[in-house]
Parts: C-alpha cells; sequence; structure tokens
C-alpha cells in the first residue's frame, strides 16, 4: 500500500507524524480528500475533524482551523489547537471538556481585564480632579 508522510504541528507540540494511506480535510470551499502522489498545493482549513487511515485504522483530529500543505508526498498542517482521538466519541468528549475548560478560562480572563479597565479608568479620573 502506497503511503505519504502526515504531520500535524501546534505551537506546543508536535500531534502526529505518521504514515498515512488516506486523509480527509475541509475548507472554505468544502471537504477534500488526499491520496499517495496528490498534487502540490497549500490551503486554509476551517476548524473541522480530519480523518486519515493507517492500514485499515482510522484516526481523528480536531483543528481550530490551520494551514494545511501537501508538496512532495508529505502533507503538513500546522495548527494553533489540535486534539487527537481514536474515535469520533472519544474526540467530541476531550473536546467538550477543553471547550469547557478554555471558556472558564476567557471568562477569568475577561473578568481580569475588566477589573484592570477599571483601575485605570479610575486613576485617570482621580489625576484629572488633581490637575
Amino acid at each position: 500500500m502506497k503511503t505519504f508522510r502526515f504531520r500535524v504541528i501546534t505551537p506546543m507540540s508536535i500531534v502526529l507524524d505518521a504514515e498515512v494511506g488516506f486523509l480527509r480535510a475541509e475548507d472554505s470551499t468544502g471537504s477534500f480528500g488526499i491520496l499517495p502522489n496528490h498534487t502540490e498545493f497549500i490551503t486554509f482549513l476551517t476548524p473541522s475533524i480530519v480523518i486519515y487511515r493507517i492500514g485499515e485504522k482510522e484516526g481523528y483530529i480536531a483543528v481550530n482551523g490551520g494551514i494545511f500543505r501537501f508538496s512532495s508526498n508529505v502533507a503538513t498542517l500546522s495548527t494553533r489547537t489540535a486534539v487527537s482521538g481514536d474515535s469520533l466519541d472519544t474526540l467530541t468528549s476531550i473536546i467538550n471538556e477543553r471547550f469547557i475548560s478554555l471558556t472558564e478560562r476567557e471568562k477569568t480572563l475577561y473578568r481580569s481585564l475588566k477589573q484592570m479597565q477599571q483601575s485605570f479608568l479610575k486613576r485617570i479620573a482621580d489625576i484629572e480632579r488633581e490637575a
């Protein structure tokens, strides 16, 4: 069986670096498939689930968009966030946990920024009163 190298890279880690026989991804024009020796190209992926096949086994990686490039029989996906899973059910639960965690962190950050903004505006008002 012919294969090609598939790499998924985030700023923090290499999520996948394997020989695969097929992958499916999605960009703004829709879903597309890649087989070994595909024509070289580059595209921007939308947030989606990338499906790849190693032998008879499928793997799944949820990505929050990214840059996909296929060149010299190597597919490279660079993305900010990637979550891999062996099944769609497992991947769904992992994504839900991470999004809940992310949402809580975003709320905390928003509250901190709001407090900083209020403190800053109060300080400016105090300075203007003193002048």
